[in-house]
């Protein structure tokens, strides 16, 4: 169980790794501190992303820890 745990949390840990590259990519295309619009439309889009690799990563930890 103590096993499990701990790779469920490598796998959390390393899928955060290409978020942030992401995050950083989106705030050089989309530049947020130009206006308000921009910073909106970047708003939204980390908020789909957010939902997106929730939704991503649960399923890679379900598969592989199945019930």
């Amino acid at each position: 169980m103590r096993l499990r745990s701990l790779l469920i949390l490598l796998i959390l840990i390393l899928s955060m790794v290409p978020v942030y590259y992401l995050n950083r990519w989106l705030q050089r295309v989309v530049r947020p501190r130009e206006n308000a619009g921009r910073f909106f439309l970047f708003l939204l889009t980390n908020f789909v992303l957010v939902i997106v690799y929730t939704v991503l990563v649960v399923g890679i930890v379900v598969r592989m820890f199945g019930r």
